[in-house]
């Protein structure tokens, strides 16, 4: 190291270095100047750490309330799930059902017992500093920061039983896996506390707090396929315009469990979207199993995205009463989403019709509609993918019914039933006296004559005795069988009651990458043909 001893002072080199150390120190203190800075003080009494003595039991909450704060868009985004009619349900999402009860149970059940570890702040001026600001629209400012997530849980009366806002978190690992150390404060309240929470019991996710297997049916009892495809299009006639279904394809498919095999039942092709025309797989090619299996399976996990409530009038089997075609505003929600409904009650859709056949009888009708997009920040990162702008997904609107195909069973079949012999009559003179001796060989000859015809009589009585014993055992085995198949149409019939009660009331909103799983046209279902292995030559 040089010193500039005429300067009495340091070389350039030495003040660049000097220079960088103080810098690099005033980064540090920086860095630590932003970070909270609390003194913990350990809570003694246990009534006081004790944040909601009032929520001692999950049961006791009705109403559970989100509110976060999206800085991006300086918005406050709240969520809601409240119980109705014993019913939890998504006021955000006009009231669709909270299947998601375990969810609900948890989330509940984090704020049950919860305890503070410490008391880091006394100060309303550190509120900021901890991220517990509450997300209040009346007290937030443009520009502000510290903001936390606010969770709101409310009983049966409506009395607010525990209102607890959540702040930013604390590095330092806690006890039990999957909960973090979390800087917390009871709402209207000036305490800081420390506590260790699982923050993922309050998402905002709209799939998290539904039942995600939306038609509850096993790929496995996929029996048949039927994929109908059309499109609707305006015609003009007379001066007036009028929709018409033009089908392109309508491909019947069967799938057999045992050879796990996909077989084409019937393939009809529409030139001028009316007339059918029966066409073959073409030569060189197959059925693609390895689509037809994804399709399958995708049925299995349909996953919807959002839901919109349909308008009132349409039964639960999808079925257009004259009442609701006459309603201009029901109908016009319809065709807003690519559905179109008929005088004569049939609905026809924009993108074709799915129809899964099961093997319990059960057949379900999915009729495709508009496309569209959903908004909401548990749809980022599926965009961000590409799959839509910034923040949506697109998708498609999906009408979803059941109904009871007899077709699907397997028919009983019933084993003949035997016919019985008539028992014989025993044999006597037409006066019915007994015929005299004449003397002992005549006699003896009768006599045994007489037996003979005796042990006939016996062995075709048994015989009679076993083929009506073999007739009602026959009778009983069929009885057996009808009234198996009867308890199958009863569990079918009441499986379809089921699912319209809950399909009744819903448009569906499916990702696009459903929709192409689900919807395969005639091109989607063929496939070349692999070439066969050439047998391997005898050596030279």
């Amino acid at each position: 190291m040089e010193v500039d001893r005429s300067q009495g002072g340091l070389s350039p080199v030495m003040r660049r270095t000097v220079v960088f150390l103080l810098g690099g120190i005033g980064m540090l203190a920086l860095g630590i100047a932003v970070q909270p800075r609390f003194k913990g003080r350990q809570v003694e009494q246990e009534e006081e750490r004790l944040l909601f003595p009032e929520l001692s039991d999950a049961t006791k909450a009705a109403s559970l309330e989100i509110v976060k704060y999206d800085e991006e868009l300086a918005t406050l985004a709240p969520f809601k799930v409240v119980q109705s009619g014993g019913v939890w349900v998504l006021p955000s999402h006009q009231n669709y059902p909270a299947d998601a009860k375990d969810h609900l149970a948890a989330a509940a059940t984090e704020l049950v017992d919860l305890k503070a570890l410490d008391v880091v702040s006394q100060s309303p001026v550190d509120h900021e500093t901890f991220g517990v600001i509450e997300p209040d629209p009346e007290k937030i400012k443009p520009g502000m920061t510290g903001i936390g997530e606010l969770v709101e849980v409310r009983d049966a009366a409506g009395t607010k039983i525990a209102r607890l806002i959540i702040g930013k978190e604390d590095k330092r690992p806690a006890g039990a896996a999957g909960r973090t150390l979390r800087f917390v404060r009871k709402a209207g309240q000036d305490p800081v506390y420390r506590i260790e929470i699982d923050t993922s019991k309050f998402t905002t996710q709209f799939d998290d707090w539904i039942e995600k297997d939306l038609l509850k049916l096993s790929p496995w009892d996929v029996r048949r396929l039927v994929l109908d495809d059309y499109a609707l299009g305006a015609v003009e006639s007379g001066g007036r315009v009028r929709v018409e279904q033009n089908r392109r394809s309508r491909i019947d498919l069967a799938y057999d469990d045992k050879d796990a095999k996909w077989t084409l039942v019937k393939l009809e092709a529409f030139a001028d979207g009316k007339t059918a025309k029966e066409e073959k797989i073409p030569a060189g090619e197959e059925l693609a199993s390895g689509k037809l299996n994804d399709l399958r399976n995708a049925l299995g996990d349909l996953k919807i995205i959002d839901v919109a409530r349909k308008p009132a009038g349409l039964s639960a089997e999808l079925k257009a009463e004259e009442k609701f075609t006459g309603d201009p505003e029901a109908v016009t929600s319809m065709q807003q989403r690519g559905f179109l409904p008929l005088k004569s009650g049939e609905i026809l859709s924009t993108d074709g019709e799915t129809v899964v056949g099961m093997k319990d009888g059960v057949e379900y009708v999915l009729r495709f509609g508009a496309g569209t997009t959903v908004a909401g920040e548990e749809q980022k990162e599926e965009a961000t993918a590409g799959e839509s702008g910034s923040g949506e997904t697109a998708g498609r609107y999906l009408l979803v019914m059941a109904r009871f195909n007899e077709g699907l069973l397997d028919k009983p079949q019933f084993d003949p039933v035997p016919e019985v012999p008539a028992e014989p009559k025993p044999e006597a003179k037409k006066d019915g006296s007994t015929p005299e001796k004449k003397d002992d060989d005549t006699a003896e000859k009768k006599d045994d004559e007489a037996a003979e015809k005796l042990k006939e009589a016996d062995e075709a009585e048994a015989k009679a005795q076993a083929a009506l014993e073999e007739k009602r055992r026959v009778e009983r085995e069929n009885r057996r069988k009808q009234d198996e198949y009867d308890d199958q149409v009863k569990t079918a019939q009441k499986r379809v009651r089921e699912l319209n009660n809950r399909f009744a009331d819903w448009y569906y909103i499916v990702s696009n990458k459903e929709y192409a799983k689900i919807h395969l046209t005639r091109e989607g279902i063929a496939q070349k043909k692999e070439a066969e292995p050439k047998e391997p030559q005898p050596p030279q």
